[in-house]
């Protein structure tokens, strides 16, 4: 079945069952650190100088049952999966703060870490991954390519030449940051598809077939939008592990998952320059 809707390339459009029916894969996809240049130099400290990029792959057949795992963990902590009458979130920052439905006084913090720390090697998913060092990236180039979109034109080329291998499509799916923000990530994304990246053609990236916003909870509060939490979890992990050599243990457990392991380096990742 192919999708004939194009109304996604004319504003940031809601994903909607209508859309997964008619695809193969959904990829979510979210971003650690802050892709601005401005300011970065010699000086620049380590934990400022990174930025990354993650999708995760989900194979359309397996949606509902991620989600039940997902649920079934939430609902293990929190009354029906809810703290102040709204769902609960995984946000990486939260748990890590210990904040909100995360408050120790609230829940049995280690048992829930270690809880979602054995449910991510099982989670049947594929992760790519960018990260760029933003000071060699100033240094090494006279005028240094805007680093959102370098990172989003690495991760498209990767996710394309998995799809294709495997004779599949997918969207892509972000968190909605707002109108303006999503109307120029938007343009960001077509121009890639459209135009292809100087190393790969745009042929190539038809195998994704549309880009998609959301929150990370729907309007009512009452549901997430639990493939953007997971990508936020294990962007996190690469970032912290890959940058700062902190947190391997966490990184280990999802180091499975990226596309091609043992040999993801460069494929399931991409380190740049």
């Amino acid at each position: 079945m192919q999708l004939k809707d194009n109304n996604w390339k004319l504003v940031p459009t809601p994903l909607n069952n209508k859309v997964l029916a008619a695809t193969d894969n959904l990829i979510a996809i979210d971003e650690t650190g802050t892709p601005t240049l401005k300011g970065i130099n010699n000086n620049t400290p380590t934990s400022k100088i990174w930025f990354g990029i993650t999708g995760i792959i989900i194979d359309k057949t397996k949606i509902n049952s991620i989600a039940k795992d997902i649920m079934v963990l939430k609902e293990k902590y929190w009354q029906n999966g809810i703290y102040n009458e709204q769902r609960v979130v995984f946000h990486s920052r939260n748990i890590r703060k210990r904040e909100g439905a995360f408050n120790p006084k609230l829940i049995n913090y280690n048992e829930f870490r270690n809880d979602l720390n054995k449910m991510f090697p099982s989670l049947p998913i594929q992760i790519v991954a960018t990260l760029i060092n933003k000071k060699e990236h100033v240094q090494k180039y006279l005028y240094p390519y805007p680093v959102y979109s370098l990172s989003l034109e690495f991760l498209i080329e990767r996710v394309s030449y998995r799809l294709n291998w495997l004779g599949t499509n997918a969207v892509l799916l972000l968190e909605s940051r707002g109108q303006r923000e999503d109307h120029a990530l938007l343009k960001q994304i077509i121009s890639i598809l459209e135009n292809g990246s100087p190393y790969v053609s745009s042929d190539n990236f038809k195998c994704i077939k549309g880009i998609y916003f959301a929150k990370k909870r729907t309007s009512n509060r009452l549901k997430s939008y639990w493939p953007l939490e997971i990508s936020d979890l294990i962007s996190y992990r690469i970032y912290h592990a890959q940058t700062q050599n902190k947190g391997l243990e966490s990184f280990n457990l999802i180091e499975k998952l990226f596309i091609d392991y043992p040999n993801y380096q460069n494929k399931g990742l991409k380190f740049f320059p």
